[in-house]
């Protein structure tokens, strides 16, 4: 099914004039507002979860509650058939795929068993999940990349049972196979050496179960502070204000396939990137950042406490630059997992990194935006 949003800024659940979608039987056009509209109608009460149905037919099967699957695509179908064959064999099945293309083409073949809709604003993956969010008809959102996969036909059941009353959200833990990292080449290494293994991120867009409702309620994701980083992190504070947005033990497989080479430059355009996020996040957030599940990973996040003590290379620079030379190296430890003689120059490099996300760090902090993208 192909569905075509309006030629304007969506981003924010704005009400849409029409709602086309095209089927291999025929056309029909939806000229109704969408529940985002009519809720904007409304004063806006504090959000409150409620508990969704979940019911035991005769033949003692679970009626779970409906469930919209969002997939940013950004005109690639990668693995997409594999994907939606895995969600299909679901113990619980979704209850519609939504594809969001904000790329400048429009995608010539649909995959079966998905709906797709057209997003003529390029607000990266936060504007296409928004978007997505506002064409659902289910009563909870599974938020999903492209590249990930749930580790069991279970997953999707086991997280919607985890969605009691007191929760706005699920989401699974994040794993990167070990196997996948060491295909990539040396600088790729070095850039998702932080995420080998499993690591509790919160919301990440991985495999995300929100409540529908809550998620309108709060305009989805902050698109107009957060463009390519830091977004995910808003989404689950401000979630969290609404109720628990728990971490479950099933996992979601990021597959995160390379397609293209890195180079050690992009090892500089990230750091920045991130930690621009990080001061637009801490100009809103402050120290409530804590309550971010990933925050509890000290190795990532070490060289955040470091910035502070840069103005002190002033004052007191015979004991401060070598203080955080050392500080600098341990703050990316990981990639001394790399079995390669080349990691030797990280030495050198970490304290470099450390500057250029010091750099990053001040614009967000000064600015409260994000808006560096590695890929434009």
């Amino acid at each position: 099914m192909r569905c075509s949003a309006p030629s304007r800024n969506t981003s924010v659940f704005r009400d849409r004039a029409s709602f086309h979608a095209k089927t291999r039987s025929g056309r029909w056009s939806e000229k109704a507002p969408t529940r985002a509209a009519e809720a904007a109608a409304l004063p806006e009460p504090k959000c409150e979860s409620r508990p969704l149905r979940q019911t035991v037919d005769n033949s003692g099967q679970l009626n779970a509650p409906k469930v919209s699957v969002i997939i940013p695509i950004y005109g690639q179908l990668g693995n997409l058939t594999t994907l939606i064959q895995k969600l299909n064999a679901q113990t619980v099945k979704p209850h519609e795929i939504i594809l969001v293309d904000s790329s400048p083409g429009e995608l010539n073949e649909v995959p079966d068993g998905a709906s797709y809709v057209k997003n003529p604003v390029d607000l990266a993956l936060s504007g296409d999940y928004n978007l997505g969010a506002q064409h659902a008809t289910g009563d909870c959102l599974l938020l999903l990349q492209q590249d990930c996969v749930p580790a069991r036909d279970t997953d999707l059941e086991d997280n919607l049972r985890l969605l009691t009353p007191g929760r706005v959200a699920v989401t699974s833990s994040v794993t990167l196979p070990r196997e996948n990292w060491e295909q990539y080449n040396f600088w790729g290494q070095a850039l998702m050496a932080h995420w080998v293994g499993t690591v509790r991120q919160g919301i990440s867009g991985k495999f995300d179960l929100i409540r529908a409702d809550v998620f309108r309620k709060i305009g989805g994701y902050d698109t107009k502070a957060f463009s390519f980083a830091g977004e995910d992190m808003d989404l689950c504070l401000r979630l969290s204000e609404h109720g628990e947005v728990f971490v479950a033990q099933t996992q979601v497989i990021h597959l995160h396939n390379q397609s293209r080479k890195t180079a050690w430059t992009d090892l500089f355009k990230k750091r920045y990137q991130l930690a621009e996020s990080f001061g637009a996040l801490f100009r809103k957030w402050g120290f409530r950042l804590y309550r971010i599940p990933y925050a509890t990973y000290f190795s990532h996040h070490l060289a955040k406490y470091l910035y502070l003590l840069l103005p002190f290379c002033l004052i007191f620079p015979k004991y401060v630059i070598p203080f955080l030379f050392v500080t600098a190296n341990l703050a990316n430890v990981e990639v001394w997992r790399i079995r390669s003689p080349k990691k030797f120059s990280f030495l050198l490099l970490n304290p470099a990194l450390f500057l250029v996300g010091a750099a990053g760090a001040l614009k967000g902090l000064v600015s409260g935006k994000q808006r560096y993208s590695v890929n434009k």
